[in-house]
């Protein structure tokens, strides 16, 4: 009779598995892929125009796609190139220390928009260009 309880219950946990989504999967069973990805490296040692990229992309992404972001479309990582559990991520960039890029699909192929030059050339000095074009990006890319 223990035995028997025993095998029901074990079964039954087992169905429970096998009819739910794992987490990161849609119901469909398709693992939910994001039409953008925004990552953001930056090294330990941080300075002000680094700081600053990271805080301005960030309230850019949590005001104007906070929407895009909570069912997908995008998604947005900031991420220390010197944390070693990033290293995979960080190797699929050419980059130094720290790096802007969006990264998207086009034609079936993945595409890495480098924008670090832009963002370390506007963001500091002029905030207001640099969330514009980094907006007119993301617009670009989510048409």
């Amino acid at each position: 009779m223990k035995i028997t309880r025993m095998l029901s219950a074990a079964l039954f946990i087992l169905f429970l598995i096998q009819v739910q989504p794992s987490q990161g999967q849609t119901a469909a069973g398709a693992a939910a892929t994001p039409k953008l990805e925004v990552y953001y490296f930056h090294p330990t040692e941080r300075c002000s125009i680094d700081q600053s990229i990271e805080e301005t992309t960030r309230k850019l992404m949590r005001t104007d796609y906070a929407a895009e972001l909570k069912n997908g479309t995008i998604r947005f990582q900031v991420l220390n190139t010197d944390d070693k559990a990033n290293a995979k991520t960080v190797a699929r960039f050419e980059m130094n220390a720290q790096a802007l890029y969006l990264v998207y699909r086009e034609n079936g192929r993945e595409v890495k928009k480098d924008l670090t030059e832009f963002a370390f050339s506007t963001c500091q000095n002029n905030p207001a260009k640099f969330r514009a074009g980094l907006k007119e990006e993301i617009v670009k890319v989510l048409k």
